[in-house]
């Protein structure tokens, strides 16, 4: 299978490393398509019709205002599109190009190492061959969770920025250990191998998350005194992400 990627940003890199595989690729600076190009192996081309021409599957990584634009040079050609382009709808993937299988989804970072979660609008496209061939190379980097259309955008507030929600309650964790006199590194190692812990622990639950919290926090212990200061903050908190995300996204 030939994967062409029209854009060679972060995305589109962790996409190609995941997939471990050549790719052939384009971007508005020949130089982030090149760099791409010998980190994965494959051909760094000029043009987005290239792209096209040499692939099976084409990724585009671009900038959601530049569909019309990229799909002007390349929608004769009959092919199999994917879409990360945040905001920009399966119509209006499918009035950017008719003539091929258009599919919209949603990686996260964890694509890179094979553990993101993907999500997949699930719509009335009508072409099984083409959607399994789709989800097949997906679920080679991540989980694939098809969701209708319309709940895209709080698909993006949970999956899409979560690494960078973890990374964030992570590095807040290390400071706060720092500012008691730990140094950074052990602190570090700590906070990672917890989450890592705790993120294997919730699946081996079935998610069941307040369970865990009852487990964890004795009556009177010190668990139970941080989720009492943790737990309303952390709660707005999220919902004020969420509401912001979802602002953005329509």
């Amino acid at each position: 299978m030939r994967i062409g990627l029209i854009g060679s940003g972060n995305m589109a890199r962790a996409l190609a490393v995941g997939w471990g595989r050549p790719v052939t690729c384009s971007a508005l600076e020949i130089e982030q398509a090149e760099a791409l190009a010998a980190l994965v192996g494959g051909a760094a081309v000029e043009t987005n019709a290239e792209v096209a021409a040499n692939s099976d599957i084409v990724v585009l990584c671009h900038k959601p205002k530049q569909l019309n634009e990229v799909a002007a040079e390349i929608s004769d050609d009959s092919t199999i599109v994917i879409s990360i382009l945040a905001g920009v709808t399966v119509a209006e993937l499918r009035a950017a190009y008719p003539q091929s299988r258009v599919f919209r989804i949603m990686p996260n970072l964890a694509v890179e190492i094979g553990q993101a979660t993907i999500g997949i609008v699930n719509d009335d496209a009508g072409d099984q061959a083409a959607y399994d061939k789709v989800v097949a190379l997906l679920e080679e980097v991540g989980e694939v969770v098809a969701i209708e259309e319309e709940h895209f955008a709080v698909l993006t507030g949970i999956s899409g920025v979560g690494p960078a929600y973890l990374a964030l309650v992570a590095q807040t964790q290390v400071d706060a250990a720092v500012a008691e006199g730990m140094d950074a590194a052990t602190a570090t190692q700590l906070v990672g191998s917890t989450l890592k812990g705790s993120s294997a622990l919730l699946v081996a639950r079935d998610n069941d998350s307040e369970q865990i919290c009852r487990e964890v926090a004795t009556p009177g212990g010190v668990t139970e005194k941080g989720l009492a200061v943790l737990s309303g903050p952390l709660r707005e908190g999220f919902k004020a992400a969420m509401d912001a995300v979802l602002g953005r996204s329509k």
